[in-house]
């Protein structure tokens, strides 16, 4: 018999966080998954820890590859997935062991083709809890999901994960959905553009199960390995429009695409100023300088300084001020007064 639900891994040198993301998926108390761990080329004793795991359950299946990212790992699990359900899993990660019984029980009841739910994150040992401010427990159809869901998904951030949703394989199968293996820290962005823009109904439970933990070395703290601008400005060039049957004009899709796309240089400028990655100060300083300065960067916040500036707080408002000044002193001042009033 086929598990009914197929549960992606992706794995590259988490070894220290793996026995608690293995067991709390083994101990769900839906049993009809598979679990598939693709090892992404780890360097730890990662393979190690999941062939241990594998000789005690027939549900893990391991697939081995050469180190080519998140993105191509999880489109090989894809390849392979037997389940009429799709889940995605972080090796970093754990979750509560009712999870997909209760995402399972949802999809079903409602008889919908996606499941959403919350999602709990650790940040330096601080518990911040993701919920959304959509309608709950019942169907939302095509309509709600184009006029509600997509604008959100083009807006905000807190959306784009994949491990707080159940998919179902067909979807994503049929239309050939997949995480684009050169982006690897919008990846889920995409993929769930294109699921949510296909997808005819879905559901919003008010329920926590996923636990994500923030780590050194994961793709949104490690600065040396990933060019956080380079991907931001993929996700800015990025044609929602050609690609998607959005309800906005050009005009309204380019402001909000404008707008997000500043809020995240506004948030890398606290990214790349933080001493605790493995920059050093004055290849930190080089980055924050080389983005401020970028013309798209200029060319935007020229046109929505005013709109920005207005729905700002202090602090914000002069980061703003300091980029459009091309002020990379100012920044770097502004950040650090910041982290010691927040010590």
């Amino acid at each position: 018999m086929n598990p009914l639900i197929s549960i992606i891994v992706p794995v590259y040198n988490t070894a220290n966080y793996l026995d608690q993301c293995v067991t709390s998926l083994l101990q769900q108390t839906y049993s009809n998954c598979e679990f598939i761990f693709i090892n992404d080329g780890s360097t730890d004793c990662s393979l190690f820890i999941l062939e241990k795991y594998k000789a005690k359950d027939s549900r893990i299946r391991i697939l081995n590859q050469e180190n080519k990212g998140v993105s191509v790992a999880r489109n090989k699990g894809l390849e392979i997935a037997k389940g009429t359900y799709i889940g995605f899993v972080d090796s970093d990660d754990w979750i509560e062991k009712h999870l997909y019984y209760v995402l399972l029980e949802a999809i079903e009841t409602y008889s919908c083709d996606l499941v959403l739910s919350n999602m709990k994150a650790y940040f330096n040992e601080k518990e911040v809890i993701t919920s959304y401010d959509f309608s709950k427990n019942i169907t939302l159809d095509s309509d709600y999901i184009k006029d509600t869901i997509l604008p959100y998904l083009l807006e905000n951030d807190d959306l784009f994960s994949s491990c707080n949703k159940l998919f179902k394989a067909s979807i994503i199968k049929e239309n050939n959905i997949q995480f684009p293996p050169k982006n690897a820290l919008s990846e889920d962005n995409i993929f769930n553009m294109l699921y949510f823009n296909i997808i005819q109904s879905m559901v919003y439970i008010d329920y926590t199960g996923y636990n994500y933990r923030e780590v050194e070395g994961s793709a949104t703290r490690n600065v040396v390995q990933h060019n956080y601008f380079q991907n931001i400005l993929l996700m800015y060039h990025f044609d929602y429009k050609s690609g998607m049957k959005l309800k906005f004009s050009e005009e309204e899709i380019q402001q909000i695409k404008a707008i997000k796309f500043l809020k995240n240089v506004v948030s890398l400028v606290h990214i790349y100023f933080n001493p605790s990655n493995k920059l050093s100060f004055k290849e930190r300083y080089s980055f924050v300088k080389e983005m401020i300065n970028n013309e798209e960067v200029q060319n935007e916040i020229r046109h929505h300084f005013g709109l920005l500036f207005k729905n700002s707080n202090r602090y914000d408002k002069f980061l703003l001020k300091s980029i459009k000044q091309k002020s990379t002193l100012k920044l770097h001042l502004a950040t650090m007064y910041s982290r010691y009033k927040n010590r």
